[in-house]
């Protein structure tokens, strides 16, 4: 049975229930795309720069001033003699100058302090991708010839960052599942409320003869047309509000370890969360309007 191409158009405008289904749809789409933009890049930015730490070893020769038997930078061609000595050693770069005071500026005040401060030398050691440094190793064999020596792998640290990320992966996967079922409910309710508006309709159409499947997929048409706008509105401004709090945390958020792979996988989840959301509510509301079609006397 041919069914009237508009038959639920007037629901859906009474008492403004599809202007409603269109902003649910799309707040939580936006909310959605926004929170898998977000983990998404959390994830992986967090494990490439982890990667990265976990191959590299930080070497402090610490100042000892006029109390030491050789200069500073004496001690420090003994400590790269023996760090480019050892196995697994891919490189091994001191840090100049500049660059350990930019590491120690944020705790102080005044930055021309710094210059009158002994500080002391850094050595980033950086390990073969097939090797793996012993930290006590390498710290034995710095102290033979310079026995104030340090050697930092970053563990402590990088294990309290990583329980930061992987909470913050679960809160944001608890964001995106309680979106999508926020979007479920709502959109029965308001599935339910358009079959309300138009039973009697429904209800002569079903006495006709029309089948239930029929009914229900040309609901299930409209709800989809009307989502999928909506959804691609909610997406279009997640992604725009995105992009502006990416170019604002540009001064302390770094991407740069982000390749242009990384944020097209990024940019295909993040397309796919408009296309999921519009999947659910159109099968929501399928699910809901045979529900109350199989109640019709």
């Amino acid at each position: 049975m041919s069914l009237p191409r508009h038959l639920f158009s007037s629901a859906f405008r009474h008492h403004h229930l599809g202007r409603s289904f269109a902003v649910i749809v799309g707040i939580m789409v936006f909310i959605a795309t926004f929170a898998t933009v977000a983990e998404v890049l959390l994830v992986t930015t967090s494990y490439i720069w982890g990667r990265s730490v976990e191959t590299r070893l930080t070497v402090e020769i610490p100042d000892l001033g006029d109390e030491a038997s050789l200069s500073q930078a004496e001690r420090l061609a003994q400590a790269l003699a023996v760090l480019k000595a050892l196995p697994n050693v891919k490189s091994v770069t001191p840090l100049q100058t500049d660059d350990v005071e930019k590491l120690l500026s944020p705790w102080f005040n005044k930055p021309e302090v710094l210059h009158t401060l002994p500080l002391p030398a850094l050595i980033d050691v950086e390990q073969k991708a097939n090797g793996r440094l012993n930290v006590h190793q390498v710290e034995d064999a710095l102290r033979a010839v310079i026995p104030d020596a340090k050697v930092n792998d970053h563990g402590t640290w990088t294990q309290d960052i990583w329980r930061l990320v992987h909470g913050l992966a679960v809160l944001g996967g608890a964001t995106i599942l309680l979106t999508g079922l926020t979007l479920v409910i709502a959109v029965s309710l308001i599935c339910r409320a358009v079959i309300a508006a138009e039973y009697e309709t429904i209800a002569l159409l079903h006495l006709m003869g029309a089948e239930q499947t029929d009914i229900a997929q040309h609901f299930q048409k409209l709800a989809t047309d009307i989502a999928l706008r909506a959804a691609a509105i909610g997406f279009a401004l997640a992604l725009g509000v995105t992009l502006l709090l990416f170019s604002s945390a540009k001064g302390f958020a770094d991407f740069s370890s982000l390749q242009w792979f990384h944020w097209f996988g990024v940019g295909l989840i993040a397309f796919a969360v408009p296309l999921c959301a519009t999947a659910i509510a159109s099968l929501a509301a399928r699910y809901s309007v045979m529900r109350q079609i199989q109640s019709f006397p």
